[in-house]
């Protein structure tokens, strides 16, 4: 009888492990996809490394970060919402999710993000903040 409990535990510990390595291979194909601004290949990658590990919070903050690339402000808000249910100290799925509602026109739930994220660090989301009005000042030709 312990043989036999020993050898399930020992199935669904490989089985884990296993799937756990899909789930990063995946994800690391989709940073490869990301890095050539195939967004939309990346998020097929980031998909499916959601389906092998449903808990990868890399996974649902890389989709999102893509899904943000397509101007899916609506589909990220809800990646990053969920990175945040996982781990809510995620500080970068707050900063993006607050930029996903500020793009969306979302201007008070943009707010709540960035004032949780600055309880986290104050200093990196300042600097995030401030990178993001540069670089908008620079594309629109006001700088």
């Amino acid at each position: 009888m312990k043989i036999a409990v020993f050898s399930v535990l020992l199935f669904f510990i490989f089985t884990s492990f296993s799937l756990n390595q899909k789930a990063t291979d995946y994800l690391k194909a989709a940073v490869v996809a990301t890095q050539q601004k195939n967004y939309k290949k990346a998020i097929a990658y980031c998909d499916l490394a959601v389906n092998s590990n449903s808990t990868y919070n890399a996974a649902y903050f890389h989709r999102g970060y893509n899904k943000f690339m397509l101007k899916d402000y609506s589909g990220a808000i809800v990646d990053f919402s969920v990175c945040i249910d996982l781990n809510s100290d995620y500080l970068d799925a707050y900063l993006y999710r607050a930029l996903c509602n500020q793009k969306a026109g979302n201007n008070i739930a943009a707010t709540r993000d960035y004032n949780l994220a600055r309880q986290i660090n104050a200093v990196e989301t300042l600097a995030f903040i401030t990178g993001n009005i540069f670089r908008t000042g620079l594309r629109s030709g006001k700088n």
